[in-house]
């Protein structure tokens, strides 16, 4: 237990020395920060483009709320998820790669307790981010749109946390299985390459757990209900912590 809490020790402090949690910081403030403003000045910038009168000739309505949360699906779901996948991806295969894992293991830390706490701090930066993105996101659209209320928010949220800690939970999987410094962006990679891919058969849509990150808006809107993201959100569920546990057991055996 010692070995765990000096190792969980050494990982905080290596983020902050890193800058990394100084990094998600200003990248998801930066993206929760710029919805309202894009939703509220989208029409003025296109008629300054030349499209002309757009309420009118067009029939675009004016922005609303709504188009502020739409911005936040689209921004923290492509950018911000890139961004912590980037940020996260080298954080176990770096350390095999330069050979830093020998000190902390030869002090009595299992290799368990190296995914684990790998696993978790890449998580809490994730869960930071997102909810600093959140916040910001709804503090500056409530004082840009007064008055306008929408529903399922956090549920909306919380399905985006829920697909980024599935993407995370693959990188100490792929950082066990492949070599390399950034090795941990490897399966994340191929996984989100094939899930776009399956988002073209019908059959297999709702169980896609590319709905979390990409659907969210529809329970604002109220086309779709929670019991709706039950299937891809099972499946994420399950395919996370089936990943871990194969990671936990192949770092057991790997050589480092």
């Amino acid at each position: 237990m010692n070995g765990f809490a000096a190792f969980l020790s050494k990982e905080i402090t290596q983020t902050l020395r890193s800058k990394h949690l100084l990094i998600i910081v200003a990248v998801f403030l930066l993206l929760g920060l710029m919805n309202a403003p894009i939703a509220k000045l989208t029409p003025l910038i296109l008629e300054f483009a030349g499209v002309g009168d757009l309420s009118g000739l067009l029939g675009i309505p004016e922005p609303r709320a709504l188009d502020a949360w739409v911005q936040f699906s689209s921004n923290v779901g492509q950018m911000g998820i890139l961004a912590i996948l980037l940020i996260c991806g080298g954080t176990l295969s770096g350390e095999k790669s330069r050979g830093t894992l020998i000190l902390p293991l030869t002090k009595g830390l299992g290799r368990m307790g190296v995914v684990l706490i790998k696993f978790l701090v890449t998580s809490a930066l994730w869960t930071i981010g997102l909810a600093i993105a959140a916040l910001s996101s709804w503090l500056y659209t409530t004082l840009l749109f007064p008055g306008e209320t929408l529903v399922n928010l956090v549920w909306m949220v919380l399905l985006l946390w829920l697909f980024g800690e599935f993407l995370l939970a693959l990188i100490p999987l792929s950082s066990v299985l492949f070599r390399g410094s950034m090795s941990g962006l490897i399966i994340p990679g191929g996984v989100l390459f094939i899930l776009l891919v399956l988002g073209a058969f019908p059959e297999l849509f709702f169980w896609n757990p590319m709905l979390l990150g990409t659907n969210g808006l529809a329970l604002i809107v109220e086309v779709q209900t929670l019991g709706d993201f039950l299937a891809p959100a099972l499946c994420a569920i399950v395919v996370a912590v089936v990943s871990v546990i194969i990671a936990l057991v192949r770092f057991r055996r790997a050589a480092i």
